[in-house]
């Protein structure tokens, strides 16, 4: 089993709260099948994965995937700042990104309200 550290299950049950169990688990399962192809591609430019970074900010930190929102945003920050070393930053970036994926599906199997 992969550590559930990468999503906060404080912020799913907050969420939860607000929005119900059935768009929770709805919206969960979208953005885990979203994620699981984010950053694929060797041939795009780094500004279509700096757009694609940005994207993720705001959906993994309202998830409670904080690294991974903040793994988004300095990913896009070094694009747009000219950082060197983006093809790293790339990679680490992917490992989290299956590392989260992982993680939100372990949630989904061991968490009724989250099926």
């Amino acid at each position: 089993m992969v550590s559930q550290s990468l999503v906060d299950r404080a912020t799913l049950d907050e969420l939860e709260g607000v929005i119900g169990t059935d768009k929770l688990t709805r919206l969960v399962d979208r953005f885990t099948a979203s994620l699981a192809t984010a950053f694929d591609g060797a041939d795009r430019a780094e500004a279509d994965y700096a757009r694609e970074a940005h994207t993720l900010v705001s959906m993994s930190g309202m998830l409670g995937c904080a690294d991974l929102s903040q793994a988004c945003r300095d990913f896009e920050q070094a694009v747009k700042g000219g950082g060197t070393d983006l093809a790293a930053r790339l990679a680490a970036l992917r490992s989290l990104r299956d590392a989260t994926v992982a993680a939100l599906r372990d949630l989904r199997e061991d968490t009724p309200a989250v099926r």
